[in-house]
C-alpha cells in the first residue's frame, strides 16, 4: 500500500509525505516514493492529516454487556473517531472471572476490525477475593483495573502483580463513603436541581493514597478519568519521584461543564462528574503544562432506557468514541489549546508506551501501519438531542483508517 501526498505533522508545521506500506509495516516515509509496478492499493491523501492511529484506554461496551453485537458496534464507532487499539475496561457483564472466559473473549475480539484488549479485574466486585492475575495476564489480559476504594491490601497486591508482570495497573479514584449517594458534581447546579453531589475530596484522597503506593510498590499506574485540579497537582508532584504514574483526563471533562446538567439532562450525567467551569479552565491549563499524560473518550454508551428517566435514576456514561478526533480537533486545536504534535503524544505514543507496545502511537520507519487519513475540511452540528454534544459544531471528519496495513475503514 502507498498513501500519497499526506500532510504529517511536525513541530514546525505539516510536510507533504508519501508512506510505503508492507506487511503490516510502515516500510519508508519521504517526500515522494515512486509506487512499485506489482502495488495495488494507491492512496490519495492529498489535502488530508495523516496520523497515528489513536489508543483509548477507557471504552466499553454499550450498557457494559458483553455480546458479539457490541463488539462489532463498538470497533465501528472507534475507526470513526480515529481509534485503532482500544482497551475496554473489564467491569462488564458477564463477569471476567476465569482465564476460559478471557480465552473466549480475546476469540471474539480478535477478530474485531480493531485492535481490542482486554483490561483484568483486580477482584470480586462484591468480595474483597482477589482473582488468579497471573493467569490473566499470562493470557492475554494488558492491564489491572482496580477501584481505589477496595481492601488496600488488594491494591496492594494488584500492584505487585502490575510489576512482577511489566504490566499497567489501570485504577479509578473514588471514594463514595464520602458522598451520600451523588449523582453531580456537588456545586452550585446541583444545589439548584435539588441533586445529591459528588464532592472533589471523594477523589482527591483516594488519588493522593493511590499516589503514594505507586512510588512505594514502583508500579506503572494509570489514575482513571481526573476531574480536578488538585488531583491533577497531586500527580505532578508525585511524578517527579515516581514517573512511572500517569494522569488520565476524559476529553468532555476539557470541554463541558455541569451547567451542562441543567435542565436534568441525564445525557451530561459522567462519573467522575463534569465539575463547575473554574475546575474545566483548570484542566485546560494543566493540559497547556504538561500536567496530563493521557486523553481518552471514555467511552460508556447507555441506552435511551437507562438515560430517559429520572436524573437520580440515569445511568452514568455517554458514548463518545466515535467523536473523539474531532472533538479533540475543535476544541482543542482550532482553539489552540494544543497542536497535533502534542495530540499525538497524549492520543497514541503516551498510551503506546503504557501497554509496551513501542512500534504502535507513532508514525516512522518500522512502526505498525496503523494510520488515520483526517479531513480538517469537514463540518457537521450535532442534532442528536441524545448527545452531550447536541447543538454544537464539530470539524473534522475521519475519511479513511488504516490497522495493521490493511484499509478496513473509508467514508
Amino acid at each position: 500500500m502507498l498513501i500519497k501526498n499526506a500532510s504529517l505533522p511536525t513541530d514546525k508545521g505539516f510536510k507533504k509525505v508519501d508512506i510505503f506500506i508492507h506487511q503490516g509495516v510502515i516500510e519508508k516515509i519521504d517526500s515522494s516514493i515512486d509506487c512499485p509496478k506489482d502495488e495495488q492499493e494507491l492512496i490519495d491523501a492529498t489535502g488530508l492529516i495523516v496520523l497515528p492511529g489513536f489508543i483509548d484506554l477507557n471504552v466499553r461496551f454499550s450498557n457494559s454487556i458483553l455480546n458479539q453485537s457490541h463488539i462489532d458496534k463498538l470497533a465501528l464507532r472507534c475507526l470513526k473517531g480515529g481509534v485503532t487499539t482500544a482497551v475496554v475496561m473489564s467491569d462488564f457483564t458477564p463477569k471476567l472471572e476465569s482465564a476460559t472466559l478471557l480465552e473466549l473473549v480475546k476469540f471474539k475480539i480478535d477478530q474485531a476490525s480493531i485492535d481490542i484488549q482486554m483490561s483484568a479485574p483486580l477482584a470480586d466486585q462484591k468480595e474483597d477475593q482477589l482473582h488468579n492475575m497471573a493467569t490473566f495476564l499470562n493470557n492475554g489480559a494488558s492491564a489491572i483495573l482496580a477501584d481505589s476504594n477496595r481492601n488496600a491490601n488488594l491494591l496492594r497486591r494488584g500492584m505487585q502483580y502490575a510489576l512482577m508482570k511489566n504490566k499497567p495497573i489501570f485504577v479509578q479514584c473514588y471514594e463514595p463513603n464520602l458522598d451520600d449517594s451523588g449523582v453531580m458534581n456537588d456545586g452550585v447546579i446541583a444545589s439548584k436541581l435539588g441533586l445529591s453531589g459528588i464532592s472533589k475530596v471523594s477523589e482527591t484522597t483516594e488519588v493522593a493514597k493511590v499516589s503514594e503506593m505507586a512510588l512505594v510498590y514502583q508500579a506503572d499506574v494509570v489514575l482513571k478519568t481526573l476531574s480536578t485540579r488538585r488531583s491533577l497537582e497531586i500527580v505532578a508532584w508525585q511524578k517527579q519521584k515516581h514517573p512511572a504514574l500517569f494522569a488520565e483526563v476524559s476529553i468532555h471533562h476539557l470541554i463541558k461543564n455541569d451547567e451542562s446538567c441543567d435542565g436534568f439532562n441525564t445525557y451530561a450525567k459522567l462519573m467522575p462528574p463534569l465539575r463547575e467551569e473554574k475546575e474545566r479552565l483548570a484542566l485546560i491549563e494543566a493540559l497547556k503544562e504538561g500536567k496530563i499524560d493521557l486523553l481518552t473518550s471514555a467511552h460508556a454508551p447507555k441506552s435511551i432506557l437507562y438515560k430517559d428517566v429520572a436524573f437520580e435514576d440515569a445511568a452514568f456514561g455517554l458514548g463518545s468514541v466515535e467523536e473523539f478526533l474531532t472533538l479533540a480537533y475543535t476544541f482543542l486545536i482550532k482553539q489552540g489549546i494544543i497542536d497535533f504534535s502534542k495530540l499525538i503524544k497524549l492520543c497514541a505514543y503516551n498510551p503506546a508506551l503504557i501497554l509496551k507496545e513501542p512500534k504502535k502511537g507513532r508514525l516512522e520507519e518500522g512502526a505498525v501501519a496503523d494510520i488515520i487519513l483526517f479531513d480538517p475540511t469537514k463540518s457537521k452540528t450535532i442534532d442528536d438531542k441524545h448527545s452531550l454534544y447536541f447543538g454544537d459544531t464539530l470539524y473534522g471528519e475521519v475519511k479513511q483508517v488504516i490497522v495493521d496495513g490493511a484499509l478496513v475503514f473509508h467514508q
